[in-house]
């Protein structure tokens, strides 16, 4: 025995040595799973109570009664707080689910919520599906929410993107479906859901892309709107629609698999065109009120502008606004009255889109066939207040719902002349220039600025009249810039320089890049309305212009809580121009207005007695023309062309067409926004200059006129405000007058009087002596003496022209001439000086 092995000790694990197989509850891959379901169970048990409960009694706190609010209307009201408008922000007309067909129905579960009739708000399985599909394609391609999660999502803006808002959005839904019927979700979600376009529920979709009432849409139109849900912009039948034929069709499919629908049908169906209704505007709205809509909805976005039943005060005068409204309307019929119209008119227009939405609906032209755009003559006018930059009147064209384009807002055209008080300003802000500087006005080779062409020479349509000329001499500028001299205001600002042109207007509010071109002395470049108005505010403001331009004051909720409030820095102003050169530029187109480019405003169009100033801007060869001006409150623009550039009639000046338009909207503009006079800056000095020799003036510069035969002589002299310290020298030479001063007068008196008793000087050589007039100030600088400064003396005249008598020294008791008294001069002040 003692060969014999010792027994072997026995196995751990005896059934495998015995080739028995362990039972599963013995194994260690079990054991590991049961650790990790007590883990996952603590864990879930853990996250529930971090997270999902606390959602879920989040979700209890929504007031469903939300669901059935939809957007109510919001007031517009203008700055006196009268009523423009009761304007829904969205477009939105609400409809009951008993006007809207079962097919629409149909498409819609069939594409978004097959199991909607069967789940409890959340669907399970539609989860479990969209997991998978995802998981299977990399990247989520599924969404797994219920009409009733998008109604609980669209209606208390759940839109983070994030697990805790669907679990969320979950709980929400759940609560929806224990209080309203499958009939009221669907009535509650077709209203509120977002169609693209601009279409808000079902019943403004139908309208706007098939011009149908809900219960009148057909099958595939059906499918058509139940495949934009899920991306209303990519999908748009207007926009795309090869995309948007391709998700009808799916969701024709689909309704073939939940049985809505026949194959063959659905075949048939497939096959046919996409067919959408001509598109106009929304009759509610006008350019005003869809520049306030999209405001609004910037300022407190989209969902909440959707919900509605907002105060919104804005800026608009509402007299202002239908005035500019009425002027436009009428002041372009009248031109397209002319016999020698050669466009399209308004009326033409509305009988074309008469015929084509007739066509349409008979199927006479093919669905796709675009909608006519009108191609009749264009206007925009904006009023804004001076003070703060807000918007006192807009108008972007002559009919919203032919064109939705804001031509006062986001169109650029070419400003031509109305662009030249910037060429002037910039001149002005040089020490050495002032309006009464001269500049040559001659023909000008057109290669210096190339406009239109690069031969010839620069034409003078600036000036407003058929046939104009040169005066072929020297003028000043003031005269160049009141009677729109083209050559004389391009010899101007190539003396300056573009560069300090295009810094003055930058500086003034023109936003767009100016180009470096010689045509841009005459506005050859594109500019909008919006930023030529702000630019003009410096004139009127001596040169401190509001910061920008604004509409909306301050909105309110439902229950007078004010949700937006204009900030004072938007009402700020800022130094944008030196201001005695806005002052002198100023000075020009008030002339210009009354007596140069523009006077036809007073003479033909009734423009009120009240202080304005504006400056024509006509392009070349007539295609855009403009009017800008301004009072002390107001600054007004006008524009009037094509929106395809062309000539609008040979010879339409800017002050035919334009200028009776801004007339009338600045008549208008007095009733609440008087004018009053625009004062110097306080450091200016006041000169008066004789307007015929351009020189000071003295007291004989007046000039004989006769009407209805009445001779009168009238004072010829202007008084120009120049910046402390410019020298400017000289008296007028041409008025010398009669008179002669009175210590030369005694002089000829004495002369005359010993000649006559044999004196030494009994000689008549002296007899013909004339005074020497003085041509510039005897002391220069500061005169530490207070001198009086002599000053030729006018012999004043009657309105007949005939000299006023006055009395004359007269014989003393002896007979003797009464000898004429030395003038006497107060002794300067006694020097004090402190030891």
């Amino acid at each position: 025995m003692f060969g014999d092995d010792p027994d072997p000790k026995p196995s751990k694990d005896w059934r495998k040595d015995a080739g028995l197989k362990l039972p599963f509850y013995r194994r260690a891959w079990f054991s590991a799973l049961v650790a990790l379901t007590i883990l996952g169970a603590v864990g879930a048990l853990g996250v529930f109570t971090v997270v999902v409960d606390p959602l879920r009694e989040k979700a209890e706190t929504y007031d469903l009664a939300e669901l059935g609010k939809l957007e109510s209307a919001s007031i517009i009201y203008d700055r006196n707080g009268k009523e423009l408008a009761r304007l829904y922000v969205l477009n939105r007309t609400p409809i009951s689910i008993k006007k809207v067909p079962q097919h629409l129905v149909d498409a819609l579960v069939a594409q978004e919520d097959s199991r909607f009739f069967s789940h409890n708000g959340v669907d399970i399985y539609g989860i479990i599906r969209a997991v998978w599909l995802n998981f299977r394609a990399g990247e989520e391609t599924q969404g797994a929410s219920t009409i009733t999660q998008q109604l609980a999502r669209q209606t208390f803006g759940l839109m983070e993107r994030s697990y805790k808002r669907k679990i969320l959005e979950a709980f929400v839904a759940q609560r929806i479906e224990k209080i309203h019927s499958k009939a009221e979700i669907l009535e509650m979600y077709l209203n509120r859901i977002y169609f693209g376009k601009g279409f808000y529920g079902i019943q403004a979709a139908c309208r706007g892309y098939f011009d149908k009432d809900a219960s009148e849409i057909n099958v595939e139109e059906a499918a058509t709107l139940a495949g934009l849900i899920k991306s209303p912009n990519r999908l748009s039948p207007l926009n795309r629609p090869d995309e948007s034929i391709k998700a009808r069709n799916y969701v024709l499919e689909r309704m073939v698999v939940e049985g809505t629908l026949d194959e063959d049908e659905a075949r048939k169906l497939k096959s046919k065109p996409l067919v959408t209704a001509p598109q106009s505007g929304d009759p509610r709205l006008t350019y005003i009120f869809d520049t306030v809509r999209e405001e609004v909805m910037d300022i407190l976005g989209e969902e909440r502008a959707a919900v509605g039943g907002f105060r919104i005060y804005t800026s608009i005068d509402k007299d202002l606004q239908n005035a500019a409204q009425e002027a436009i309307r009428e002041h372009l019929a009248e031109i397209e009255k002319r016999e020698d119209w050669e466009h399209e008119t308004y009326d033409q227009f509305r009988m074309v889109m008469s015929e084509y939405r007739d066509k349409m609906k008979k199927s006479l032209i093919h669905p796709d066939t675009p909608k006519p755009k009108p191609e009749y003559l264009q206007a925009a006018a904006l009023a804004v207040d001076n003070t703060d930059g807000s918007v006192l009147a807009m108008v972007g064209g002559r009919d919203f719902g032919d064109s939705q384009f804001n031509r006062a807002t986001d169109s650029k055209t070419s400003v031509g002349t109305a662009f030249t008080p910037f060429v002037y300003a910039a001149a002005f802000s040089n020490r050495g220039i002032y309006p009464g500087t001269l500049v040559e006005d001659k023909p000008l080779d057109n290669r210096r600025v190339m406009i239109g062409d690069v031969v010839g020479i620069v034409g003078e349509w600036g000036m407003e009249v058929p046939n104009p000329s040169w005066t072929q001499k020297e003028i000043p500028a003031r005269q160049a810039l009141v009677e729109g001299r083209n050559s004389a205001t391009v010899r101007l600002g190539e003396q300056v320089g573009l560069d300090a042109v295009i810094e003055t207007a930058k500086a003034a509010g023109i936003r767009t890049e100016i180009r470096d071109f010689p045509a841009n002395f005459l506005g050859a470049q594109e500019f909008g309305l919006e930023e030529m108005c702000l630019a003009y505010t410096c004139f009127p403001t001596l040169g401190h212009r509001p910061e920008k331009l604004h509409i909306i004051q301050r909105i309110t909720d439902t229950a007078g809580k004010v949700v937006f409030q204009i900030d004072d820095r938007d009402r700020q102003t800022v130094e944008a121009m030196d201001p005695i050169a806005a002052y002198q530029t100023h000075t020009c187109l008030t002339a210009a207005l009354r007596e140069g480019t523009g006077k036809t405003a007073v003479t033909k169009y009734g423009l009120g007695d009240f202080p304005a100033a504006g400056k024509t801007g006509t392009h070349y060869k007539f295609k855009d023309l403009w009017y800008i001006g301004y009072t002390s409150s107001v600054t007004c623009g006008v524009w009037v062309g094509f929106d395809k550039p062309r000539t609008i009639y040979e010879g339409a000046f800017s002050n035919k067409v334009a200028l009776p338009i801004w007339t009338d909207i600045m008549n208008t503009s007095q009733k609440h926004h008087p004018a009053a006079q625009i004062a110097p800056p306080v450091e200016a000095e006041a000169v008066e200059i004789c307007e015929k020799s351009g020189l000071r003036a003295t007291d004989f510069c007046y000039e004989e006129t006769e009407n209805d035969g009445v001779k009168r002589n009238l004072r010829c002299t202007y008084t120009e405000y120049l910046r402390p310290g410019f020298r400017f020298e000289g008296y007028c030479g041409v008025h010398t007058g009669e008179g002669l001063p009175a210590d030369l007068a005694a002089f000829r008196h004495t002369t005359l009087s010993s000649a006559r008793t044999g004196g030494i000087m009994g000689s008549n050589e002296f007899s013909h002596i004339q005074p020497v007039r003085m041509q510039g100030l005897t002391i220069l600088g500061k005169d530490p003496y207070n001198s009086e400064q002599p000053i030729p003396r006018a012999q004043p005249l009657n309105d007949d022209g005939t000299r006023v008598l006055r009395a004359l020294p007269v014989d003393g008791p002896g007979g003797d001439v009464q000898e004429s008294l030395p003038i006497k001069i107060a002794p300067p002040p006694k020097l004090k000086i402190e030891l």
